[in-house]
């Protein structure tokens, strides 16, 4: 997908705007949205987002925990040398973006679904990875009971990336397929 520097920035600009808005709720409450940041990497890898840009999401996700910490104790909770457990993280997210788009770049569902599911999954076992050698909360905890005690955490954590990755890829068919149609 070949995009104007122009086009880019308004991506770049969005996906930040959507993360910016979710980042206060991991799965989200009655008040609040689930966390957007996970359909946010992966979707700046499919819209072709450079690596750069990549960095640039990266900060500003740590600007908004930063500023999240000064009113939350849940965000200032987050913040532990595990938190650079997020820089794998969401590359693999953007990565898998990024090879879904450069591989198959009419996005087939049943691609599409499987190629999101094993990153956010990969993306899950990464970042509970580093929270477990990291943050010194759990270190009472054995691997297999930590993995226990997560995998509950697992379904909404997909579910929440789900929850903007299935509109956007509809969207994307439905403009797709009346394009298609009229050229």
């Amino acid at each position: 997908m070949s995009l104007s520097f122009k086009h880019r920035l308004w991506i770049l600009l969005a996906l930040a705007a959507v993360m910016a808005a979710t980042r206060m709720s991991h799965f989200g409450t009655s008040a609040l949205l689930p966390d957007a940041s996970l359909a946010v990497f992966l979707l700046a890898g499919v819209m072709g987002l450079s690596v750069g840009c990549l960095g640039l999401l990266m900060a500003a996700a740590f600007g908004i925990d930063v500023v999240s910490a000064q009113t939350s104790v849940e965000a200032g909770w987050c913040l532990t040398p595990a938190y650079f457990g997020l820089i794998p993280t969401y590359a693999i997210l953007w990565g898998a973006g990024r090879w879904l788009v450069r591989r198959h770049g009419d996005f087939p569902a049943l691609l599409s679904a499987g190629i999101a599911l094993a990153a956010v999954a990969a993306a899950f076992v990464v970042s509970n990875a580093f929270w477990f050698a990291l943050s010194n909360t759990v270190s009472t905890m054995s691997p297999a009971d930590y993995g226990l005690a997560v995998a509950k955490h697992f379904p909404p954590y997909l579910g929440s990336a789900a929850l903007y990755l299935v509109p956007v890829w509809l969207a994307y068919r439905l403009t797709h397929s009346r394009y298609a149609a009229t050229h």
